[in-house]
C-alpha cells in the first residue's frame, strides 16, 4: 500500500513521545491497511500543539489515486464536534445557556411536547427526537424547509429522560438556533470566527466546488450495505458533490487528519489556543460532564456511549482507546473516522478513513487506534 510518513524530530524528544511506540502505532495502521478495513486512511497527533506525527496511505477509492497527508476525507458526524465548538464559542460570549429551552430563542419550536426541551438537552443527545425528521436531498439546503419539519417533530420518550444519539436532529436544531442568535450558519460562523483565527486548513463544513476533486470517496462495508441500505443510500449521495457542498451541520464536514486534529487543539488546551481563547475552561468543563450514568446504553446506537455536551466522552469504551482518559472530548463518524482532545495530555488527534463499518467492527478499529496513540507516550 502506498504510504506518506512524517514524524517530526520533535516528536521523539521534546513532545514525549517513545519512538519504539510510534513505530509500533505506524504499524497498527498499515496493518488496518492490509486487513482491507478500508482503502485509505490518514492520522495526525499533535503534542503541547504541535504536530508530532502524521501517516497517510492507501487509496482514495478502490482503483483510485494514492491518498497523501493532502487528501480531503468525509469526516461525517466528526462534524457535530466542530458544532459543539461553536456551541461552546457562543455561549462564552453569552449568547445563551446551555439550560434555556429552544423555544425561548425559536417559539415555532416549542409544540407538540417540545416545549420545555433545552438546549443542554439537544447537545447530549437527550431531547427525545432522534428519528428523522425525514428531509429530501432537494430541502436540505432550504433553512425554512428543514425548521418547519423540526417543529412538526413529536419526541418519542420524554425529553431529558434518556440518551438516545440524534444523528441529524443534532444538527438541524442547533444550526437554526444559531441562525436565530447570530443570523449565521454553523458553517459561516464556524468558518469566520474558529477556522479563521486559528489559521486552520484543509478543514470545510459546506466543500468548495475547487476542492471536491482531492475528496477521497466514503465506502460502505458489505455487511452493512445488506443490512443498512438507506444508510448505505445516504453515503453514496454523500460521496457527490451536491451532498457535501451543503454546510449541514451533523454529517458534511470535510477535511485532512493534520487540518482536523489542529482544530481539536482547542480542546486539547481548554478553549486558549495560538495565542486567542475561544472557549473558557469552564464552558468546556460544562461541555464535558457526563449527562448519563457509566454504562449506560445510548437507544439508537445501542453502545455504552458517555455523552457530554455535543461531544463523546473519554471514558466511553473503545472510542479513544481503553479507557479512561477522563477529559477527553470528540467524536466519530460515520463508523470510519474519529478525532479527539485530551486536554490532561495535551494531546489532539484525528484519524480519517473511507469505508463504514458495521456492528462492533467499528469500536474495535477506534480501540486499535486510540491504544497506540496513548501507548506512544512516554
Amino acid at each position: 500500500m502506498p504510504m506518506v510518513r512524517c514524524q517530526p524530530e520533535a516528536a521523539t524528544d521534546r513532545l514525549g513521545f517513545d519512538p519504539k511506540g510510534l513505530d509500533d502505532l505506524a504499524r497498527i495502521f498499515e496493518d488496518m491497511l492490509a486487513e482491507g478495513l478500508h482503502p485509505g486512511a490518514q492520522l495526525a497527533v499533535y503534542r503541547q500543539g504541535e504536530l508530532a506525527f502524521s501517516l497517510a496511505g492507501g487509496l482514495t477509492e478502490a482503483g483510485g489515486s494514492p491518498v497523501n497527508e493532502t487528501t480531503l476525507f468525509q469526516i461525517r458526524s466528526v462534524t457535530k464536534a466542530l458544532t459543539a465548538l461553536v456551541m461552546l464559542t457562543l455561549h462564552d460570549r453569552g449568547r445563551f445557556s446551555f439550560d434555556d429551552r429552544v423555544a425561548q430563542y425559536w417559539p415555532e419550536f416549542g409544540k407538540h411536547g417540545k416545549e420545555e426541551i433545552t438546549i443542554a438537552e439537544v447537545m447530549g443527545h437527550r431531547a427525545g427526537i432522534p428519528d428523522g425528521p425525514m428531509i429530501s436531498a432537494a430541502q436540505m439546503g432550504n433553512r425554512q424547509s428543514v425548521a418547519h419539519a423540526v417543529e412538526a417533530m413529536t419526541p418519542v420518550w420524554k425529553p431529558g429522560t434518556a440518551n438516545g444519539y440524534h444523528a441529524a436532529t443534532y444538527g438541524w436544531v442547533l444550526d437554526e438556533l444559531v441562525f436565530r442568535l447570530t443570523g449565521a450558519n454553523i458553517a459561516d460562523f464556524l468558518r469566520s470566527e474558529i477556522l479563521k483565527p486559528l489559521n486552520a486548513r484543509d478543514v470545510f463544513l459546506g466543500l468548495p466546488k475547487e476542492e471536491f476533486p482531492r475528496m477521497a470517496k466514503m465506502t460502505v462495508e458489505t455487511g452493512v450495505r445488506g443490512r443498512q441500505s438507506q444508510r448505505a443510500r445516504f453515503s453514496d449521495f454523500m460521496n457527490t458533490y451536491a451532498a457535501v457542498n451543503l454546510p449541514l451541520a451533523w454529517v458534511c464536514g470535510v477535511a485532512t487528519a493534520e487540518g482536523l486534529a489542529n482544530v481539536m487543539n482547542l480542546l486539547a488546551f481548554d478553549g486558549t489556543f495560538g495565542g486567542k481563547t475561544y472557549f473558557s475552561k469552564a464552558t468546556q468543563q460544562l461541555a464535558g460532564k457526563p449527562t448519563n450514568r457509566a454504562g449506560e446504553l445510548d437507544r439508537r446506537l445501542m453502545w455504552p456511549v458517555r455523552w457530554g455536551l455535543g461531544f463523546i466522552l473519554g471514558d466511553t469504551p473503545d472510542i479513544y482507546g481503553t479507557p479512561p482518559h477522563a477529559k477527553a472530548l470528540g467524536h466519530a463518524g460515520g463508523g470510519a473516522g474519529v478525532a479527539w482532545g485530551d486536554p490532561e495530555k495535551r494531546l489532539a488527534v484525528a484519524f480519517n478513513c473511507n469505508r463504514m463499518l458495521g456492528g462492533t467492527e467499528v469500536w474495535k478499529r477506534y480501540r486499535r487506534i486510540g491504544d497506540g496513540v496513548y501507548a506512544a507516550l512516554r
